[in-house]
C-alpha cells in the first residue's frame, strides 16, 4: 500500500514538472515570435542577471515553504540589505557586503524565533517585521536613494568571467548548487520536508521541530541579503521599494516550481524553472508594453493556476 502511494506521488510530481517545463517552453517560444528583440543578446543578458537575483531569494523562500510556512519579509529584507551595503560600501569597501549579508540573516533569525516561541502564524509574524523593517529602510536612507559608489561591490553583480558569464550569475549558481545538497544530503533538508508533512510526527522521531524552523527562516533572511545586495551592485543605487517585488514573485516562483504551499512536497531544483518562468514571462510583457496593471492580473492568475496544481486539496493543512 506504501509503496503504491509512493509511485503514485513519484508520478504525479513527474507530471507536474513536465507540465511546468512545457509551459515554460511556450512562453519563451511565444515571446521570441510576438517580439523579435527577445532573443537579442543584451535582453538575454538581462534575463539571466535578474533570474540571478531573483533565484537566490527563492531558495531560502523554497526551505521556508517546505516546512508549510510563508515569509513575507524577503523583500523587505532585500530592499534594506541593499540600501546598507550602499551606505557603507564607501567607507568599508567590501567589507559592507558581508555585513549586510548578515543583517539579513539576523532578520531572517528574529521571524524564526518569534514564529517559533510567540506561537504566531508565520505569515503574520513577517507581514509585521516586513512593516517594520520597510521603515527602518526609509530611516537609514532618509527616504532618498543612494549610489553604490564602490568599484568592487559593483563589480559583484555587473563584471562578468572572461566577459561571458556574469558574475552575478556564477554566485547564483553556487549557492543553487548547494541548496541542492543541502536538501538532498543533509539532515536539515530532509528534516524541512518532515516538518511540513506532518509535524507531529517529526517532532515524535526526535526532529528539534523548533530549531529547524529557526534555522530555515534564518536562510531565508540570509539569501534575501545577499539578493538585496546583487540588486543594488547590478543597478549601481539603492532605492526604497527596489526588493518588494521579491516577495510575490519568490512565493509564485517556488510554487511554480512544483512545491507544495501548505509544505512537505517539492524540491529545491525546479525553483529554478519557476524563477525562469517569472522573469520570462515579466520581460517578455515589457517589451510587449503590456501595462503594469494587467501584468498583475497575469501574475495572479499564475500562482493561482500553480498552487492548485501543486497542492494536494484532499489533504491540505492550513499554511502554519
Amino acid at each position: 500500500m506504501l509503496e503504491a502511494s509512493l509511485v503514485g506521488r513519484r508520478d504525479s510530481e513527474l507530471w507536474r514538472r513536465a507540465i511546468t517545463v512545457v509551459v515554460v517552453t511556450i512562453a519563451i517560444i511565444s515571446f521570441g515570435f510576438a517580439a523579435p528583440s527577445f532573443f537579442t543578446v543584451a535582453n538575454i543578458r538581462a534575463i539571466e542577471l535578474s533570474s540571478s537575483v531573483l533565484l537566490i531569494a527563492s531558495i531560502g523562500a523554497t526551505f521556508v515553504i517546505l516546512m508549510g510556512s510563508i515569509d513575507l519579509s524577503i523583500g523587505a529584507v532585500a530592499s534594506f540589505c541593499g540600501m546598507l551595503v550602499a551606505r557603507l560600501a564607501p567607507d568599508l569597501g567590501l567589507w559592507s557586503v558581508p555585513i549586510a549579508c548578515l543583517v539579513g540573516l539576523v532578520f531572517g533569525a528574529i521571524n524564526g524565533l518569534v514564529y517559533v516561541y510567540l506561537r504566531i502564524p508565520s505569515i503574520l509574524v513577517t507581514l509585521g517585521t516586513a512593516t517594520t523593517i520597510s521603515g527602518a529602510v526609509l530611516f537609514i536612507s532618509d527616504g532618498r536613494s543612494l549610489s553604490v559608489s564602490h568599484a568592487a561591490v559593483i563589480d559583484m553583480a555587473q563584471g562578468a568571467l572572461a566577459n561571458l558569464v556574469p558574475n552575478a550569475v556564477l554566485v547564483s549558481a553556487v549557492i543553487y548548487g548547494v541548496a541542492i545538497l543541502v536538501v538532498d544530503r543533509t539532515r536539515f533538508g530532509r528534516m524541512t520536508l518532515a516538518i511540513g508533512s506532518d509535524e507531529q510526527v517529526a517532532a515524535l522521531i526526535g526532529v528539534k521541530v523548533n530549531t529547524i524552523k529557526i534555522q530555515a527562516f534564518a536562510l531565508s533572511g540570509l539569501l534575501a541579503g545577499v539578493a538585496g545586495v546583487l540588486l543594488a551592485a547590478r543597478l549601481g543605487s539603492a532605492t526604497v521599494t527596489m526588493g518588494s517585488y521579491m516577495t510575490l514573485d519568490t512565493i509564485t516562483a517556488v510554487v511554480v516550481g512544483g512545491t507544495a504551499i501548505t509544505g512537505g512536497f517539492g524540491n529545491v531544483r525546479l525553483t529554478i524553472i519557476g524563477v525562469l518562468f517569472i522573469t520570462i514571462l515579466s520581460d517578455g510583457m515589457n517589451i510587449l508594453a503590456v501595462p503594469p496593471y494587467l501584468q498583475t492580473i497575469i501574475q495572479g492568475t499564475v500562482i493561482l493556476f500553480a498552487v492548485l496544481l501543486n497542492t494536494n486539496r484532499a489533504s491540505a493543512e492550513d499554511v502554519k
